[in-house]
């Protein structure tokens, strides 16, 4: 699915290079950073108020380390993110208000888990770690295609300065993200809270966008 969403963003990317009908057509690339991580994007005028943009944007953490209790235990947690869309922006007055709406591949992925490295004492029984067992889990967006729409401020191909800053605020539409947990051992019946987590959620349809970023006209 990914290299697919890649192969179309790339066709899209080369067709918006390409002469355009009208010689005012103005181009620009840009790098912004927000809540779907740090990336970059290239736009193109259509009209005079309409833009077209190729958007892209990558984020990537991991953590591990062992949280003191009784008994102490080992966790890893990981996130990954990858946004990939088109959109087109309306500029309806002159000053650089958009309106934008488009189309993303929204991969967003949290997985970890978690295991007890000391033995454990209840009622004079000792159970040791690889007893007590381990836990598994990821949360993810089932729909990776999803709508966006959104408002801004700046237009990277205007007149003026070929330097600009972009605001971009707005939501993408995700649907409820599910949650999957495994376990092993004595704590692995932990892992049956899986659908309480998932049903916690199911409010969280929308993915919130916040992108600033700065921009080159060419």
């Amino acid at each position: 699915m990914l290299r697919n969403t890649l192969l179309i963003c790339s066709t899209l990317a080369a067709f918006l290079v390409l002469p355009g009908q009208t010689a005012q057509a103005q181009m620009a690339i840009g790098i912004k950073g927000g809540t779907a991580g740090v990336g970059g994007e290239f736009s193109k005028s259509i009209t005079k108020k309409i833009n077209a943009r190729v958007s892209g944007t990558f984020f990537s953490y991991s953590a591990n380390g062992v949280y003191e209790d009784e008994p102490d235990i080992a966790y890893d947690v990981s996130n990954n993110i990858t946004s990939i869309g088109l959109v087109a922006d309306y500029f309806p007055f002159t000053r650089g208000l958009k309106l934008s709406a488009g189309v993303f591949y929204h991969d967003f992925l949290i997985d970890g888990g978690a295991t007890p490295t000391e033995a454990y004492t209840i009622e004079d029984k000792t159970f040791q770690p690889e007893k007590l067992g381990s836990l598994s889990g990821k949360m993810e967006y089932e729909s990776k295609i999803v709508p966006y729409a959104g408002i801004g401020l700046g237009n990277p191909v205007a007149r003026g300065s070929r330097l600009k800053l972009n605001l971009e605020i707005g939501a993408m539409y995700t649907n409820s993200p599910s949650f999957t947990m495994e376990g092993e051992g004595m704590i692995g019946p932990t892992a049956n809270q899986d659908q309480g987590f998932e049903d916690g959620m199911k409010d969280f349809k929308f993915y919130p966008v916040l992108n600033l970023g700065l921009s080159f006209r060419f």
